[in-house]
Order: C-alpha cells, then sequence, then structure tokens
C-alpha cells in the first residue's frame, strides 16, 4: 500500500512540475533553450575530444583534464541558465 501511495506522490510532483515548466514565459523558454543548446554543443565537443584522443594519445598531450573541465563546465552553465529561467519567471509574474 505504501508503494502505491508513494508512486502517486511522485507522479503528481511530476506532473505539477511539468505543467509548471510548460507555463514559463517567453523569455525564460528561450533562456532555457540557449542552456540546453550550449549543453549539447560542449558536451559534443568533449566527445570529439575524447575520440581524437582515443585515436592519438599524444594529441592532448596527456591533458585529458580538459575533456573533464568541459563537461563539468557545460553542466554548470546549464544549471546557472536553468535556475536563471526560473527566477526571471518568478520576477515577471509578480
Amino acid at each position: 500500500m505504501d508503494r502505491n501511495n508513494y508512486i502517486k506522490k511522485v507522479r503528481t510532483f511530476l506532473s505539477n512540475a511539468l505543467k509548471k515548466l510548460s507555463d514559463l514565459n517567453k523569455g525564460s523558454r528561450i533562456l532555457l533553450w540557449i542552456g540546453k543548446a550550449v549543453f549539447f554543443a560542449f558536451l559534443l565537443a568533449a566527445l570529439v575530444l575524447t575520440i581524437m584522443f582515443m585515436m592519438d594519445p599524444a594529441f592532448l598531450d596527456g591533458k585529458t583534464i580538459l575533456v573533464e573541465w568541459i563537461v563539468l563546465y557545460s553542466f554548470r552553465f546549464w544549471v546557472i541558465t536553468f535556475v536563471g529561467a526560473l527566477i526571471l519567471d518568478i520576477l515577471i509574474n509578480r
């Protein structure tokens, strides 16, 4: 019984979150789109660097931490734009 109640609460939470995200204003949607596009572009760049490093290990001269930094900072940028879009939506709707 507790499992069914837990699943119902999770579904309710997810449906409320989806409704609120779909009701964002245009500026917040654009900011979310920019964040998503930059995140995937940098992930693609990290993938290309990883493949090039696997083909030729001397390519990055042993500095594989560049790939890690690209992934971490692109995720950080996405989080900042996501939170910024939410704050922008809250401020505009007040």
